[in-house]
């Protein structure tokens, strides 16, 4: 793990993902972009801190990665010979693949980080495209988003629940030991 990039990170996550969803008819483009949105959201509620390298923003299909930021890491793996994008009919619409054409170097994930992202694949890996796009439409932080407006991983909190009694008191009970 040590003298690994983030960036080199990013891309065995990629690779990870593409390797265990490889065989499943419904994988394709949107379901990498989705579990990796999820993968670092759900990481940086448990641990305080994302697995990958990404930026994620607002598009009109539900969050995804930036796009400046996640083609230049496709293009490097492409070109290193580390996945293969292509393109085949699925439904009567073109679904775009990433190919693994080497298994992911697992070492570079912490145990707690596997765990994550095993958890989010398992729990998203039988969705389509429509329907993971549905459920990330869900998600407050996006509806009160602009188009292509940055979600900082913050957001994923945010609730559409109106706070209890319960909730307003510790708030502010937190805001008051800040500001002391």
């Amino acid at each position: 793990m040590f003298g690994l990039s983030q960036s080199q990170k990013t891309k065995e996550l990629v690779l990870y993902i593409a390797h265990r969803f490889a065989s499943q008819d419904n994988y394709g483009l949107t379901l990498l972009n989705k579990s990796l949105y999820f993968i670092d959201n759900i990481s940086y509620l448990k641990r305080g801190k994302r697995i990958s390298d990404l930026t994620y923003i607002k598009q009109a299909f539900g969050p995804t990665p930036e796009p400046r930021q996640f083609l230049s890491i496709r293009d490097q793996m492409v070109g290193s010979g580390d996945i293969e994008v292509i393109e085949s009919g699925f439904f009567g619409r073109i679904q775009k693949r990433f190919i693994a054409k080497r298994p992911p170097r697992i070492d570079v994930f912490l145990a707690e980080e596997i765990v994550i992202i095993d958890e989010v694949l398992s729990s998203i890996g039988d969705l389509n495209g429509s329907q993971i796009s549905d459920l990330s439409h869900q998600f407050p932080a996006w509806k009160a988003a602009s188009d292509r407006e940055e979600l900082p991983f913050f957001t994923f909190l945010l609730s559409f629940t109106t706070p209890s009694e319960r909730d307003i008191d510790w708030a502010k009970a937190a805001i008051k030991e800040c500001t002391q």
